[in-house]
């Protein structure tokens, strides 16, 4: 009999690491992201960087889109040499020729206006604050729903201790947390039956285009017009949100805003940091270098990818099973990461409630499929350390390839899925005829 791949790992290997060698590495890991937390801190209330880096890393623009709006001036939000001069001056480490340009909607610096009402520095610790207590409750509803009570704890800790979190969204000061408890909202409402509400918890990402173009389109290629019907909803009110918040004319704005970033994603001009992004387009970039062949490689690649995940879903149309969809939703998730034109690496902890998702569905599976969702689980761990420096120094952004494997993965779940839910309807329909 052949061996499966778990197999074969585990022969090499010997056993998997279980729950309690788990909670060990996600110690170690979490120690780590505190210690380094609270360096950034120290050097940042001294007025130096730490590590190159200066306090809040990308928070200083959310800073100062709140502090803009408290002063009344919504317009210089996108008026990038005023807006950079605005940071300089709440942030004198920043280097001199650094600039960070504010590429969300005007409704968002909404958001920030309570914490531009303190001094920067206390400011960032708040949101530090915010940022964690938002995570941590929404990875606790996500668990709640998903998984069995022994796994909580486990699944908890290395949420929590992901690098993609901890070093890139939480000491980077960045928004992707918001994104990230829309997603957990959306899964549960989905689990629960509930697919307007779900569509209208999902349009709560909208800020991010990126996050929800994929999902919205795999909505009309499934039939899930509900779902989609309470996206468009709130996806409205966060127009009419940010036409509230700056007028007719800061909607355009943010619109051509988005237009720059896309031109940029999608030149050959050395201005976006390519390591730190995970979509194809990037990933090819990286280990072919910028060119018209490395271009036409990626847009192939991409078309694949979406073909791919629309067949599945144009399949699963009005016949699936809620456990099949949950696999579909799973490998979208994942996708979603490699079809857009750009995808920071902090967007990815989306693989989180993915990852939930398939382990949910394979909570009463045999021990092949429980030990490759194990293996799973230990290389979405573990890539995220070491993606940068992979991308760095060997030209392969190897997080990509793990994204692209995990989400094929699910894929092939849900097409197993499907042909046992045939198989019984097949004999169910014989049994009848009998």
């Amino acid at each position: 009999m052949e061996r499966s791949i778990p197999e074969k790992i585990q022969r090499v290997i010997g056993p998997l690491p279980g729950q309690r060698e788990a909670r060990a590495f996600s110690t170690f890991a979490l120690i780590g992201g505190l210690v380094a937390c609270g360096l950034s801190l120290y050097y940042g209330f001294r007025g130096e960087t730490f590590m190159g880096r200066p306090m809040g890393s990308d928070f200083v623009q959310f800073y100062a889109a709140g502090k803009l709006l408290n002063q009344h001036q919504p317009a210089v939000i996108y008026d990038i040499p005023a807006f950079t001069k605005l940071q300089h001056e709440v942030l004198n480490e920043m280097a001199p020729t650094q600039m960070l340009v504010f590429g969300y909607p005007p409704v968002v610096s909404e958001l920030f206006r309570p914490f531009a009402l303190l001094p920067y520095r206390w400011a960032y610790c708040a949101w530090l604050l915010f940022s964690l207590t938002l995570y941590a409750s929404s990875l606790w509803l996500l668990f709640r729903t998903f998984l069995r009570e022994g796994y909580r704890r486990t699944a908890f800790m290395l949420a929590l201790s992901a690098p993609m979190y901890t070093l890139e969204t939480w000491i980077g000061g960045q928004l992707s947390v918001l994104g990230f408890s829309a997603v957990v909202l959306f899964l549960c409402c989905f689990e629960k039956r509930w697919p307007l509400l779900a569509g209208l918890a999902l349009g709560l990402a909208t800020y991010k285009p990126s996050l929800v173009a994929i999902p919205a389109a795999v909505m009309i290629l499934g039939g899930c017009w509900r779902m989609l019907a309470g996206l468009s909803v709130s996806s409205a009110l966060m127009i009419l949100g940010s036409i509230a918040t700056a007028g007719v004319d800061g909607l355009w704005l943010w619109i051509m805003r988005l237009r720059v970033f896309s031109a940029y994603a999608i030149s050959n001009e050395p201005i976006l940091r390519r390591t730190k992004y995970m979509d194809l387009n990037s990933f090819f970039t990286v280990l072919l270098g910028a060119s018209s062949v490395e271009r036409g490689i990626a847009t192939l690649a991409t078309s694949a990818a979406f073909l791919i995940l629309a067949w599945h879903w144009w399949r699963s149309r009005h016949r699936e099973s809620h456990e099949v969809r949950r696999y579909l939703w799973a490998a979208t998730l994942s996708w979603t990461m490699l079809i857009n034109i750009y995808v920071p690496v902090y967007d990815t902890i989306v693989l989180v409630p993915a990852a939930a998702l398939v382990a949910c569905s394979l909570a009463g599976a045999d021990k092949r499929q429980q030990a490759g969702l194990q293996v799973w689980l230990i290389i979405l761990w573990l890539v995220p350390w070491l993606t940068q420096s992979w991308a760095d120094y060997l030209r392969l952004q190897i997080l990509t390839v793990v994204l692209a494997g995990f989400g094929y993965w699910a894929l092939q779940l849900a097409r197993a899925g499907s042909a046992f839910q045939v198989s019984v309807q097949r004999e169910d329909a014989l049994q009848d005829a009998a």
